[in-house]
């Protein structure tokens, strides 16, 4: 009987405890949590910082060459970089690191969500978007802006030395010194493509030769990329004239066969400008030659099939 009223006296205190909270209006176990979270928002970041962080970070420790004595939160974006790293860590989980005090509940993440807001806010406020470094065009950057602005095709590999690069990359601007010597060939580039843009009024006589490469094929099937249709072999090239004038052509061919009625047609931007009979079934040793053809200076494109 002294049992069953000991459990009853106990059973009677707590109805007694829990109609207690329950006149309240807040049930015990939610007393308890909300007690928590209150203590947690009460401490602001840069208390959370002070108790969690500088106890490593200090002029003493300098743990990761780093202090956060007199780190704020409220003035983070004075200390971006700092801030950035704090909120990779944060957010990695790497800090505090392992074995070290950590506070409760999602503490760490108002605190990353804290430094991100005084940055962004700083950014928005202040843009910056960094200095513009120098740059300048690779080698085929230069040949691409040629031909859009001056409708010339030129390899700049003739004037302007290798790119350097850069994680694969040429045309990055940490990887693109310029030395005197550099922006002599740059100079040197400039001149030459003025003078095939513009012309040469008192360019001297001379020549060029131009060889068809001995892979290229001269099959009946095989045309040529750039010369007329229903042509077969033959050459073509794009020359670069100097000026407004006269131009003899003069053709050779090595040997062939069963040529005694072909005709070699010679054409300028794809118009004919001159028809030349093989003679001596292709293998003459003589070369054949046109009358003075009339071409305007600039670059041209020329076929011989």
């Amino acid at each position: 009987m002294k049992t069953v009223a000991a459990v009853a006296t106990l059973l009677g205190v707590w109805l007694a405890v829990e109609s207690h909270l329950a006149g309240t209006g807040m049930p015990w176990r939610e007393a308890g949590t909300v007690s928590v979270a209150a203590t947690a928002v009460t401490r602001t970041p840069t208390e959370v910082i002070e108790r969690y962080c500088v106890r490593c970070h200090n002029e003493r420790r300098l743990a990761g060459n780093l202090t956060l004595e007199t780190f704020v939160v409220a003035s983070a974006h004075e200390r971006a970089q700092t801030a950035e790293q704090m909120i990779l860590k944060l957010r990695a989980g790497m800090m505090p690191p392992p074995g070290a005090r950590r506070p409760a509940g999602d503490t760490l993440r108002t605190l990353a969500e804290a430094l991100e807001a005084v940055i962004d806010e700083a950014a928005i406020a202040d843009p910056n978007p960094g200095v513009r470094r120098f740059q300048r065009l690779n080698r085929a950057e230069y040949e691409r802006v040629i031909r859009d602005l001056l409708a010339l095709d030129v390899a700049a590999g003739r004037w302007l030395p290798p790119d350097t690069y850069l994680g694969s990359f040429d045309n990055l601007s940490a990887a693109q010194g310029l030395s005197p010597t550099l922006l002599e060939a740059y100079l040197r580039a400039a001149a030459e493509v003025s003078r095939l843009a513009v012309g040469t009024p008192d360019a001297v006589v001379s020549s060029t030769k131009y060889t068809s490469p001995i892979e290229v094929s001269q099959h009946a099937w095989d045309r040529l990329e750039g010369a007329p249709y229903g042509t077969r072999g033959g050459i073509v090239v794009t020359h670069d004239f100097p000026a407004d004038g006269s131009y003899v052509f003069s053709l050779e061919t090595l040997f062939g066969r069963g040529t005694s009625f072909e005709d070699v047609d010679l054409s300028i931007d794809g118009e004919g400008v001159a028809l030349l009979a093989l003679e001596h079934n292709g293998g003459s040793s003589v070369p054949i030659r046109t009358e003075p053809i009339s071409v305007a200076a600039g670059q041209h494109r020329v076929a011989a099939v």
